[in-house]
């Protein structure tokens, strides 16, 4: 038996399975928990009553950087800093033979392989090369990066570079951000709380009131659904900045096996990132317009893709 989990800043998926044969598959909303030790022994507690047997592998995707190796593997959950995970305490306390830590979007790389056509649409056909490095990024509650190449992930906290404006309003988000005075990251405009700070600036922009708004989903309603101005300003805005991260990281990497746009934003933003916006700032590259312009666009549909690469990784091991 393995187990595979994915854990974000909202939320964590857990799946356990034998074989092919799924036990069972949850999702549990982190506000709910005051660590995930918490969510695992829900997990395991429902899960043991009905399978006994032991979990030989488990592997569990984290929003962060993963430190030290194999029993000594640690890490803290980026945007919920008081949640900590390490390896040996965790296999040690919930009697599981193995368990490995792996970055979220490193799973997300891994997991890859396993969508299906239907999963994932395509924004730039591109001239994609099919033993090419594949780059793996989107939004959640923070902005995740990784590569994959020849069977390999190379993880990186990309989401955390420098955000970089490139015309009067890009500038003034970054200054509404607190540019002049604080370092803005990717992940500050592109994420669950960068959407929400595009439309706090877009409101501020129109000398407007900034309504309560607590959730990216009601931006997004507000844009798509209502076509409130300012809402679709903001999303189309969002959108802009998302190319242009995403174009630069491409440059990075090169990856001419395809770029895959997951994260849990990413499927609610959709329709903005098949409009203009996205891909133009994408291939905004001054003299390296024409390279990035034969990469392969993806947005990822599947929302479990992170929780599929990590139960690969528990199935396979490390």
């Amino acid at each position: 038996m393995i187990l595979g989990a994915d854990v974000g800043g909202t939320k964590s998926l857990l799946e356990a399975r034998a074989g092919s044969t799924r036990l069972l598959q949850r999702r549990y909303e982190n506000d709910d928990y005051a660590s995930f030790d918490a969510v695992l022994d829900d997990f395991l507690r429902e899960l043991r009553r009905t399978c006994l047997g032991l979990i030989e592998r488990a592997c569990i995707a984290v929003a962060g950087p993963i430190a030290g190796a194999g029993t000594s593997q640690r890490a803290t959950v980026t945007n919920r800093p008081e949640w900590r995970l390490e390896a040996g305490s965790l296999a040690q306390r919930h009697g599981l033979a193995q368990v490995v830590l792996v970055n979220d979007f490193a799973a997300v790389a891994y997991g890859l392989d396993a969508l299906a056509a239907r999963e994932r649409v395509c924004l730039q056909t591109g001239q994609p090369v099919a033993d090419g490095l594949r780059l793996a990024l989107g939004p959640g509650t923070g902005l995740g990066v990784a590569a994959l190449v020849d069977g390999r992930v190379i993880a990186s906290e990309g989401g955390h570079l420098a955000f970089a404006p490139w015309d009067a309003e890009s500038l003034a988000l970054w200054r509404y951000l607190g540019g002049e005075r604080r370092r803005v990251s990717n992940e500050d405009v592109v994420s669950g709380t960068g959407l929400l700070a595009c439309y706090r600036y877009c409101v501020h922009a129109t000398q407007g009131i900034t309504p309560d708004v607590a959730a990216p989903a009601i931006v997004v309603k507000r844009a798509l659904d209502e076509h409130d101005p300012v809402a679709r300003r903001a999303l189309e805005l969002f959108a802009r900045c998302f190319g242009s991260i995403a174009g630069d990281l491409a440059l990075a990497f090169l990856p001419r096996g395809g770029i895959y746009l997951a994260g849990g934003i990413t499927v609610r933003v959709l329709p903005a990132l098949q409009g203009s916006g996205f891909l133009e700032r994408f291939t905004a590259k001054a003299e390296h317009a024409g390279l990035v312009a034969t990469l392969p666009v993806h947005a990822v549909l599947a929302e479990d893709v992170g929780l599929r690469g990590a139960l690969g990784v528990a199935a396979r091991g490390l």
